[in-house]
């Protein structure tokens, strides 16, 4: 009767797990983002996008619109209208659930 470790599968089904809750928490915020944005000709609303960092488990949320910023932030001349900061910030205990209701799948028979 011989041992086989199922450590190598273990973490492979972890690591794949994480990024799933990754993804899941860039699209969650992504929705709060796009319902946040204020809207004139819609480009910075659908521009809105995440991306997932398996490597050092991140997510960065943002958009590539230049004007973006001047939006988030405001300028001299024009008021702040934030939309990625409260996306985020208002929603941590949603993002809470979010991770805690994810039940682990090994996939490991």
């Amino acid at each position: 009767m011989g041992f086989e470790s199922n450590l190598p599968a273990m973490k492979k089904a972890i690591e794949k797990q994480q990024v799933d809750i990754l993804k899941a928490i860039g699209l969650f915020i992504d929705g709060e983002a796009v319902l946040r944005v204020p809207v004139d000709t819609g480009n910075l609303r659908s521009s809105i996008t995440h991306k997932v960092n398996a490597g050092n488990k991140s997510v960065v949320l943002g958009t590539p619109v230049e004007y973006a910023i001047f939006v988030e932030k405001g300028t001299g001349k024009s008021v702040a209208q934030p939309f990625l900061t409260p996306a985020l910030e208002e929603n941590f205990g949603k993002i809470k659930k979010i991770v805690k209701g994810v039940k682990f799948k090994h996939g490991i028979t």
